[in-house]
């Protein structure tokens, strides 16, 4: 939901984006042993061969240690991710059901990536950073997973050089829309999945086996176990761009090869519902405007944020109240636009959303999930948290709410 300024893989492992690269990759650079950038040079050759673009500058390369990054990461939050940031996503997720209010969301943060970050490409000085996974240097060669993670990287690099991910994914949408923000940030992991699947499937077919070396090595680093406390919406937000982004890209380059993969950079996707339903992507079917209203719980109450939810996180939200079902999945796949708002007052939060469905089927389908999940469409509202949810069924949608006290939470819906 924020810090999705840096592209940063973690092939095989959690993911999580970034806002810049660290640490002197251009002295590193000379120290990098002959046969290694014989190596990489070869993994260049054949990412541009696998994903069909063609490098316009030099980049650097540098193999900081897991200790080095985490320092910088350390830096990174200290100096880069104002608290209040960190604040209102833990209150979004938190209104949502998906984690504590209390949670030290910069801690389980830093956590995450600490041990499971394995490489990044950086938009501000073109550099690949590759961490080794096994020690503290890289040695003479890519193990392969390395060697995955570096074409995944270089992918990276070569979006970089033709469709320019700073101005792909600014600020202003990385901070402040995150369903935006995961779609876009779903064709750019998705691309790069893409190229390190090709280049895996032509390593499998020379050998079989490597992909039990690859499970090996990632067992060995541990990389598919993410830190205890670490809450589920996270890992799954973090891993929805490379697993349904590498469904996004692979649908959209069958229904015209590169080609429409490269023409998706001019015109990304503005959600995940196109990113979830690649068809209606390739379709142009956009999003129903919806208007958040003039709800407002009053005195003492501030605003700290109207943006849109999205169709993953309504399925996210609805996944709270049980197991993650495929009726969650099929009640959210409706979704044709929303608006929400977020308020705080003290330590107590308020929410209103306002979603709009495709159809009248798909509203009707909502409720009834909804219903069976919180009871919030029954007469008056629903234990909730620390208060009440209540919900109304209107013309192409449903109103929810959420508040400390019914009266608040029903005026919130009227």
């Amino acid at each position: 939901m924020i810090l999705r300024r840096l592209v940063l893989t973690l092939t095989l492992l959690i993911a999580l984006a970034l806002t810049r690269a660290p640490l002197a990759a251009q002295e590193m650079q000379n120290e990098i042993p002959a046969n290694l950038v014989e190596q990489m040079q070869g993994l260049e050759t054949a990412t541009v061969a696998l994903r069909g673009l063609q490098p316009t500058f030099e980049i650097a390369r540098a193999f900081p240690t897991r200790e080095e990054t985490i320092a910088y990461l350390e830096d990174l939050f200290e100096r880069d991710v104002p608290q209040e940031q960190l604040d209102r996503a833990r209150d979004l997720y938190a209104v949502l059901g998906l984690m504590p209010t209390d949670l030290d969301l910069r801690q389980v943060y830093l956590d995450l990536l600490s041990s499971q970050v394995a490489g990044f490409y950086d938009t501000d000085t073109q550099t690949m950073n590759v961490i080794p996974l096994l020690s503290s240097d890289p040695g003479s060669s890519l193990s392969l997973t390395e060697q995955v993670i570096y074409v995944h990287e270089y992918t990276h690099a070569l979006q970089d050089m033709h469709f320019d991910l700073d101005a792909l994914l600014p600020d202003e949408i990385a901070n402040n829309e995150p369903d935006r923000s995961l779609a876009i940030t779903s064709l750019i992991e998705g691309d790069a999945s893409a190229a390190m699947q090709l280049y895996m499937q032509a390593v499998v077919a020379e050998n079989p086996l490597a992909g039990l070396s690859m499970l090996t090595e990632g067992a060995l680093a541990g990389a598919f176990t993410p830190p205890t406390g670490i809450p589920e919406i996270l890992t799954r937000e973090l891993l929805f761009p490379y697993e349904q982004g590498l469904n996004f890209v692979t649908a959209v380059w069958g229904d015209g090869g590169w080609e429409a993969v490269d023409a998706a950079f001019a015109s990304p996707p503005t959600t995940t519902e196109q990113v979830i339903h690649p068809a209606k992507f390739i379709a142009g079917e956009a999003a129903v405007p919806v208007e958040a209203g003039s709800a407002d719980p009053g005195e003492g109450w501030t605003l700290i944020w109207e943006t849109t939810l999205g169709e993953f996180y309504l399925r996210e939200h609805l996944n709270a109240f049980a197991e993650f079902s495929t009726a969650a999945s099929r009640a959210a796949a409706g979704w044709g636009g929303d608006a929400i708002r977020v308020w705080r007052s003290g330590d107590q939060r308020a929410f209103a959303l306002r979603v709009a469905f495709d159809t009248p089927e798909d509203t009707a389908e909502f409720v009834e999930v909804y219903s069976e999940a919180t009871g919030a469409f029954a007469p008056g509202c629903a234990a909730y948290l620390d208060g009440l949810i209540c919900a109304a069924e209107i013309a192409d949608g449903v109103v929810i709410a959420y508040a400390p006290d019914a009266a608040l939470a029903q005026r919130l819906i009227a």
